[in-house]
């Protein structure tokens, strides 16, 4: 790999069903890995990202030979250490080069603990094809398209980048997978691997999916009301209050009034929330939610910032899980902490519950699984005093710890009095 070159940090969002190919792989996304300028996977999100319905852990390329490759690469890799258990492996992959249709490039090798052996092979035009393909070309018959670039190639004008999505189920479930052996076979078309996924033989949610807003439960409007200290979220919620953001049934905010409210005496523009990702909101939900949200617009003075807040899941009190960073226009930041049991905590509560010392308590509602179990719902609100009142804000940035619980942001409310 190429000095000016790294693998990005695994994130702590990614579970384990998430296999870490840290140790194997061979290029950087970034990296012209096959010596020819242009020729990478820049294009490519990185981090926990989901394609076709399968969460994967995108961060570099483990590279086969072939006879397209130079020659630096092996026919196979290192035994990729696996050791877990599941019904479906989905493979995001691609190929250098091309073959006749159900030529045999490659193959993924599962050496179970109990000593069974099992090939997949990866055949052309059914599992896997080209990465650089022409626009015209016809579609893999055994795999989904996971990512397209979207615009052309920049060596040819009628081209565009691809990797694959294959899946392949498990016919031993209920065995240990120990390792997995990547091979090619030497062909004109090398295969490459970028991310591998084991899907659980029980998931408690139904596909995977990233957090986005729902077309049959869409954002309010801002209202004319909206004053523009009552800062403007619109492009950064992931989900609206009526809907179940985290696939689970009767879970949602839809009782919360919306439009321009008054709570605990601060006028707060409710639409929708933002939801950033935990260690456990995979396992739990099933839904990639962002790490952070950037550059929340501001662009105005004042002596305190009003966050409407809440979190998934509950963790230790004390624990830090977030925090808002907060940009100067001079250039000056400074940071507001997201605590637990301090300014912030669980989005449900006992009804005996919901007093903190740091934040006030500003709604009580409930929804069809708090009122089953005989819990609430609610929001707080934490007020950050403004160290400098007379600079001016341009924007905030809000981002998770990625710990087990993980924040979700209702509104923002700049106090200038």
């Amino acid at each position: 790999m190429s000095q000016q070159y790294s693998i990005p940090a695994r994130s702590r969002q990614a579970n384990q069903d998430l296999i870490d190919l840290t140790d194997y792989y061979t290029s950087a996304l970034d990296e012209d890995w096959l010596g020819k300028p242009k020729r990478n996977l820049s294009f490519l999100p990185k981090g926990v990202q989901v394609f076709a319905k399968a969460a994967f852990d995108v961060r570099g390329i483990l590279q086969l030979a072939g006879k397209s490759t130079d020659g630096n690469f092996s026919q196979s890799g290192e035994k990729i250490k696996i050791n877990r258990k599941g019904r479906r492996l989905h493979f995001l992959h691609g190929a250098v080069g091309q073959a006749d249709k159900n030529v045999k490039i490659g193959e993924y090798i599962l050496h179970y603990t109990a000593g069974q052996t099992l090939h997949i092979p990866i055949l052309y035009q059914r599992q896997i094809m080209h990465t650089w393909i022409k626009n015209d070309e016809s579609l893999p018959t055994d795999a989904d398209i996971a990512f397209t670039s979207e615009t052309v190639d920049a060596l040819a004008s009628d081209s565009r980048v691809r990797v694959y999505k294959y899946t392949a189920n498990n016919p031993f479930p209920g065995e240990e997978i120990e390792s997995i052996d990547f091979v090619s076979t030497m062909t004109e078309a090398a295969p490459f691997l970028i991310a591998l996924t084991i899907e659980p033989n029980e998931p408690v949610y139904e596909g995977f999916s990233m957090a986005r807003i729902d077309d049959f439960c869409p954002i309010a409007p801002r209202s004319p009301e909206a004053t523009p200290d009552m800062i403007d979220l619109s492009e950064h919620y992931t989900s609206s209050l009526d809907d179940n953001w985290f696939c689970h049934a009767g879970h949602d905010l839809r009782d919360l009034p919306q439009g321009v409210q008054m709570l605990g005496n601060t006028s707060f523009d409710i639409r929708g929330l933002v939801q950033l990702a935990s260690s456990k909101s995979i396992d739990v939900t099933g839904v990639v939610f962002p790490e952070f949200v950037n550059n929340i617009k501001v662009d105005r003075k004042g002596r305190k910032l009003h966050f409407l807040q809440a979190c998934f899941w509950s963790t230790e009190t004390g624990k830090k899980i977030g925090e808002y960073i907060i940009n100067y226009k001079n250039g000056e930041q400074r940071t507001a902490p997201i605590v637990y049991g301090k300014n912030l905590m669980d989005w449900w509560i006992k009804p005996g519950e919901g007093e903190l010392p740091e934040a006030e308590e500003v709604w009580r509602g409930c929804n069809p699984a708090t009122r089953s179990m005989g819990m609430l719902t609610h929001l707080l609100k934490y007020s950050w005093v403004n160290p400098l009142p007379d600079q001016e804000i341009c924007k905030i940035d809000f981002v998770s710890d990625l710990v087990k619980a993980g924040p979700f942001l209702v509104a923002i409310t700049l106090e200038n009095d």
